[in-house]
């Protein structure tokens, strides 16, 4: 049967009051504590392939059964997944129809939550073990935390193998990957040995996460740079393209197009060292002396000109609305409450 406790803890994505910034959240918190405690962190990340277009019908309605859902409601969710048919347009050339057989119907309201419904129990695997689980849809991490060896990590992928297969979920085995979180070089430098499928996972120094790029020592110091690169390249590309220089539009082109890339999760990493806020709050800095007319006033005139303020206090409101969603219930984290809001003021002080 459907457990609603356990599917809220591990799976983020399609639901109220859970995002990528909460998954993300609860992970970082639990790997921060491992750090703090001189504990090595393995996280495997695990990639499935076309996810959403494998769910098997016949093992769906299975699987609704079981959650308790039959009947009408039930003839109606089967009536809604069967006929279903595929065809390809190019330019006015059409393919054979194909009959679909399997998968949720993307776009769909539903088919979201027939996918959740679907992979739900995948936390059966990993039920008396020290392996913690975070879903965002079909994103899938495992980790654990350990002084020496975590053996558990391989026993869940191992059942994770198994549950794929009884389910008809392909793994993308060349795809998943392996991460280390430690403050011992010898550690890092350590290949875990994990395996999926019978294939050793390829271990990664550095991994994207829902967007966010986790490094070993966990300091986002190469996410930072990443999303000053990525900004620099949106910023240039707008004063290059646009041919108004009407002090508005830009300004609406910034906050639109850049300010979204620096701003991303920023409760998640954001940066506490001069160094990092400086170059975060840079691009912001050169873009505005850009501005026909702003070249003269310094960067705090600048703002107040056109309306803005600097990144860095923008993070800094973003932090508190955070906190205060966290204690007003209005997003579930799934973590210790004061142990997280303890730990979140030391990394901003």
């Amino acid at each position: 049967m459907w457990n609603a406790k356990q599917e809220h803890t591990i799976q983020h994505g399609f639901l109220h009051k859970h995002s990528t910034c909460t998954n993300l959240l609860e992970s970082v918190y639990d790997w921060s504590i491992a750090l703090n405690n001189k504990l090595t962190t393995d996280i495997i990340y695990i990639d499935f392939q076309k996810a959403f277009d494998s769910v098997s019908h016949s093992k769906l309605l299975i699987k609704l059964e079981g959650y308790g859902i039959r009947g009408d409601l039930l003839a109606w969710l089967k009536a809604f997944l069967s006929n279903r048919t595929q065809v390809v347009n190019v330019e006015g050339c059409f393919s054979d129809i194909v009959s679909i057989t399997s998968g949720v119907p993307q776009g769909s309201v539903l088919g979201p939550t027939l996918f959740l419904l679907f992979i739900n129990d995948i936390d059966e695997i990993f039920c008396g073990t020290g392996v913690r689980m975070k879903l965002f849809a079909d994103d899938v991490k495992l980790y654990c935390s350990f002084d020496n060896f975590s053996y558990d990590l391989q026993i869940v992928c191992d059942k994770l193998t198994e549950w794929a297969d009884k389910w008809q979920m392909k793994i993308a085995f060349n795809k998943c990957t392996v991460h280390r979180i430690s403050n011992r070089d010898s550690h890092i430098n350590q290949n875990p040995g994990y395996t999926i499928g019978g294939q050793i996972l390829s271990q990664s120094n550095e991994t994207r996460d829902l967007g966010i790029i986790i490094d070993n020592k966990l300091n986002f110091n190469s996410h930072v740079s990443a999303v000053a690169r990525k900004a620099h390249v949106r910023a240039s590309l707008i004063l290059r393209t646009f041919v108004s220089r009407d002090t508005d539009i830009l300004t609406k082109a910034f906050t639109t197009y850049v300010r979204p890339i620096l701003e991303y999760c920023t409760p998640v990493w954001s940066p506490h060292t001069a160094c990092n806020i400086n170059k975060i709050e840079s691009y912001q800095r050169w873009f505005t002396k850009l501005i026909k007319g702003l070249c003269g006033l310094d960067y705090s005139q600048r703002l107040e000109h056109i309306g803005l303020e600097t990144l860095q206090l923008r993070r800094i409101k973003y932090d508190l609305l955070m906190c205060y969603k966290i204690i007003s219930g209005e997003v579930n984290l799934h973590c210790n409450l004061f142990g997280f809001v303890g730990l979140y003021s030391n990394k901003r002080t």
